[in-house]
This record gives C-alpha cells, structure tokens and sequence, in this order.
C-alpha cells in the first residue's frame, strides 16, 4: 500500500524515484584550448559540391548550379559559368574540365572562364574527368572514353564487357593506362585492366588484382585482393603479383608473411594494409609496422626494418610525409602517426568526433562533427587555432598558398582561415 502526505488537505501518493534500467557515464574529453580564429572570409556552395584549388589560386566551386571561380586569397569573385551543371571540376595546367547535367563535357580557360571546347551531350555519366597529360578520361556505364584535353575529340572507347559498373582509370605509364572495375560473379572482386593510350586495344586483364602501386622498367606491380581467407587461422599474409606491362603475364609474386599477435576472433582488419614511397614498401599488421624493398625481393627474407606498434583497427593511409607515417582508424575516424627515425607513435587529441582530417607541410586539420575545426602542429600535436564551422559535414579541406579554405557542407558554406606561420 502507498503512503500518503497531505497537501492542503488532499491525500497525495508519496513520489517514488525511478530507478534506471540502465545507468552508465563515459567522461568527456577535455575541451580543446586554442585561440579561436575568424574567418578571412566565407561564400555560399552547393552542398554536394566538391570544390578545388588551382596552383594559380583559383578556387572552383558551384553555386546554384552554377560553376563560380573566387581569388582563393580574398574570396572575391572571379567570373561564373554556364547552369544545370554537374557539382565537380578537375584542373590541370591552366583548364578546368567539368560536366553538364545532360552528360555533356566541357573545358575552360581556368584565369579567364572562357570556353574552350565541348562535346555533345550524352557522352558521360561521369562526375569529372580524371585528366591525365594529354588525355581526359570519362566513363559511361562499363565503359571508359577517352578524350583529347585539347579540343574534346574522342580518341578511343573500351568496354570492360564483364563488368555492371563504371571502372576508374587510376595511371597512365609507357604508353599504357590502368583502369580497375568490380566484376561480379561467383566471387566478386577488383579487376586490373590495361589499355594501350592511343588505341584504347585492351592489352590484358588480371583478376583479382588492385591498381598498381608502381609501374617500373616494364614491370607492374598490383597487390592481390586474399579474401576470402580463414578468419580463424592467425597466419595471415599480402602477396604482391608482378606483371609484363605490355602482355600482364605473371614474372614474379612476392609473399609477406606474419602471425598474428592478437587472440581470436580474427576479423579482416587483420588483414594488413600497405603503401609504397619510392622503392620502400610499409607493411602494417595487428601489432607491428615492416619495411622492404619492393624491388629486392626475397622469399622468407627479414624486413629491412620492423617496428612494434600496436594497430588494431588501423590501415596505413596516404603517403610518407616529413619521416612520418600515417593509420587511419574506421571505427572512431582518427588519424595517428609514427616517426620512421625511432618509432615513436603519436595522435591529435580531439574532443569530439573527428569527421574530415587533411594534412599540409606542418599543419594538421581536423574537422569535427560538433561544428569545430581544429588546427595542430604536426611536430608537437599541440593544437594551435579552433575554427567555428557550424556543420557536421565536411569536404576535404583546400589549401591555397597561407590560405586554408574548410568546406562546410551542412551549412553550404566556404569558411577561409589565415595559416599560423608555425604551421606551414
């Protein structure tokens, strides 16, 4: 039975706390102490646009549809082009190259904004063109089109008949260009094609194999795609296969081998992740870090250095970078680092979800989902400016010269900053 109280003579229920199902506290991070730095000045973008900086200063980005070009230095507005286009540019030497909604692509004088050519509509379902020296590169359904960046001429269509979607060019070397396609099938995996670059002739296919990480005296080198693989076996391993680039017959495959450190379940993260920089070759695996030469290889043979780092959940990421390199960490979105002189590892400290990390010369970027972007210094980790943005999302960040330019796509805003001298 309850008890009761009396309140200005009426009989009342005595309250009765709740008690929780479920009760359970994680503390917060410490806030980021920085100096807050306002902003050079801001522009309105489309939120799905993807913009970019040329060498020249020229930042890209689309309003309304509509292509604009500011002076990345003072976000003035140089001139706008044309309507119902597609929200991505790519640029090289002076042109900027880009799509209309009706698959028409176009090509401008990047200073100038006068047009240079474009081709009749229904050419692409493309985004961008990925241009590569003298040649633009669109995709249309399983089919790649190259065109000549100078006057938009097509020079040759491949169809990659085994393939339901769009393949990617990734490299041209010695007269041959690399593209990748998923191929579905009893098992679906990554397909390396080459193409000759005048005739577009497919000269050979590999399945199973990544785009190349290097292209050297006539020799491609492609990491194999290993699943599936026995997630409860501790040994694990990357093969790297070696291919005649003229004829993609096999010379050589290079096996790296390790157990795991860690105790099942084994998950594919395990799997181990590379990245090449120049001949060096970094393997990354649950608890160390290897390195080879890719061109010295030698069945069974002991890294040429091997450091102890714990990395579960990470993957290399990017490039060598001032004797650093770099993880990624998918789960929490956090980039971390390790110096190649001593092996020493370090992170940024964030206090809150990092979405969008871009680093520059000596200065690290990273944007998080509470609105906030924070600078650091890449030697110490100290963090050095704060950023408001307003947005959960973000685009890469751009740099132009001192200028960094933070792409703040919840709000559809362009925020430009002054770069400390300490981190450029």
């Amino acid at each position: 039975m309850l008890a009761a109280v009396l309140v200005g003579g009426i009989s009342l229920p005595a309250a009765q706390a709740a008690a929780p199902v479920v009760s359970y506290n994680v503390p917060a991070s410490p806030a980021i102490k920085a100096p807050i730095q306002k902003p050079l000045w801001t522009a309105s973008f489309d939120k799905n646009t993807n913009s970019v900086v040329t060498d020249d200063g020229i930042l890209f980005t689309f309003n309304g549809g509509k292509l604009v070009a500011l002076n990345a230095n003072n976000g003035k507005k140089l001139y706008t082009y044309g309507s119902r286009l597609r929200p991505d540019v790519a640029h090289q030497k002076g042109t900027v190259y880009g799509v209309t909604e009706a698959g028409q692509v176009y090509a401008l004088q990047a200073k100038t904004g006068k047009r240079l050519w474009q081709t009749a509509a229904g050419v692409t379902d493309s985004g961008s063109p990925r241009v590569i020296g003298d040649t633009a590169y669109v995709t249309k359904g399983n089919a790649i089109i190259a065109l000549d960046a100078a006057t938009g001429k097509q020079c040759w269509k491949a169809i990659e008949e085994q393939s339901e979607f769009a393949g990617g060019v990734s490299m041209e070397a010695d007269g041959i260009v690399y593209a990748s396609y998923m191929v579905q099938g009893a098992l679906t995996s990554v397909q390396l094609d080459a193409f000759d670059k005048k005739t577009g002739k497919k000269l050979w296919k590999q399945f199973r194999q990544y785009p190349p990480l290097a292209v050297r005296n006539g020799l491609v080198y492609s990491l194999r795609d290993e699943y599936p693989f026995d997630d409860a076996d501790p040994k694990r391993e990357l093969n790297i296969n070696v291919f005649d680039a003229k004829t993609g017959v096999e010379k050589e495959t290079q096996t790296y081998s390790w157990s795991l450190g860690a105790l099942p379940p084994y998950t594919r993260d395990n799997n181990g992740s590379v990245i090449l920089n120049g001949n060096d070759l970094y393997i990354a695996t649950d608890s160390a870090v290897m390195k080879y030469d890719i061109t010295a290889y030698k069945k069974d043979a002991k890294p040429l250095q091997k450091w102890s780092v714990p990395n579960v959940g990470k993957s290399l990421i990017g490039s060598v970078h001032d004797n650093k390199i770099f993880f990624s960490k998918e789960a929490s979105g956090a980039i971390t680092g390790m110096k190649l002189a001593n092996g020493q590892t370090f992170g940024f400290q964030t206090d809150n979800q990092p979405v969008q990390t871009d680093i520059y010369g000596n200065g690290v970027y990273i944007a998080q989902s509470d609105g906030v972007l924070h600078g650091y210094n890449l030697q110490t980790a100290a963090p050095a400016f704060t950023v408001n943005t307003g947005s959960r999302q973000y685009g890469p960040t751009l740099l132009s010269g001192n200028t960094l330019i933070i792409q703040a796509k919840d709000t559809g805003k362009l925020i430009a900053v002054q770069v400390p001298k300490t981190l450029r």
